[in-house]
């Protein structure tokens, strides 16, 4: 058995086993676990139905591109934006509104794959426009994404990592060949699902300069207490009891002996 320690930052955390003092990658680590319960559930997995409508795929898609894209000018400083899925409301540019419309296409055309493997339930919900106030509202058709699959009970995905997913959804799995189109969903998948609360940004810098007086360069590992309590609760008791670890894992890093607490007790009784 291992007894957690604590987190050091959003992707590593000290855990005790036996008598050694280990660091982990709690955030490759999770990453795995999910891939594995994916895999494992493949076909078989149940829904949960998202409120509301759903979300609509082709607004978050052309939100997150833009959002990256302000994230990387000179002119947006990081600091004046809230994460996506915290409220953040971006205008996309029309070169990102059309990348973002052929993610849509390509989801819409995987549709009935990503449900009947998967359990993404995606499907084009009636909404209607009133551009034109002196005009009756007019019908229209937009994709929703409206059902997530259940890979962990009691667990939920973050709400700011799904325009992500459904980004890297639609680019960055290889659609044209069967094994690696479901090991490529699986993937992403895990990913979406392994992802830490996020406090807004300004939220994280001034907790981060009451703490210990630095600023933004510090913030993007920054782990606040809501993600501290998410890994110390969530994660961390699912990876004790449901991760297969790979071989992989023995020399990749994401287990790393750091002390034996025999051996430092020691050092701690000459002092």
């Amino acid at each position: 058995g291992s007894t957690y320690v604590g987190a050091v930052s959003r992707s590593r955390c000290l855990i005790q086993c036996g008598i050694d003092l280990l660091m982990i990658n709690h955030r490759q680590l999770a990453h795995e676990m999910f891939y594995q319960i994916a895999l494992m559930k493949f076909s078989g997995m149940p829904m949960a139905k998202l409120g509301g409508g759903g979300v609509d795929v082709l607004a978050s898609i052309s939100q997150i591109l833009q959002f990256e894209e302000n994230l990387n000018s000179e002119a947006a400083p990081k600091s004046d934006y809230v994460r996506l899925g915290k409220g953040a409301a971006v205008k996309a540019n029309k070169t990102n509104l059309d990348l973002a419309r052929q993610a849509t296409t390509c989801l819409a055309s995987k549709a009935p794959m990503l449900e009947e493997y998967f359990s993404i339930k995606l499907e084009h919900v009636e909404v209607y426009t009133n551009d034109n106030p002196q005009r009756e509202q007019q019908p229209a058709t937009s994709l929703h994404i409206t059902g997530l699959p259940i890979l962990l009970e009691g667990h939920s995905p973050q709400p700011h990592g799904l325009p992500l997913f459904l980004l890297r959804l639609a680019t960055e799995v290889k659609w044209s060949e069967e094994q690696p189109c479901f090991k490529g969903v699986c993937d992403e998948i895990a990913s979406f699902y392994a992802s830490l609360p996020l406090a807004s940004m300004d939220n994280q810098k001034n907790d981060k300069e009451d703490s210990n007086g630095h600023g933004e360069n510090d913030i993007a590992e920054f782990i606040d207490e809501e993600a501290k309590h998410y890994v110390k609760h969530t994660l961390f008791p699912a990876i004790s009891f449901l991760l297969v670890p790979p071989k992989k894992f023995s020399n990749s890093g994401a287990v790393v002996k750091l002390a034996n607490l025999t051996s430092l007790y020691k050092v701690f009784e000459r002092c």
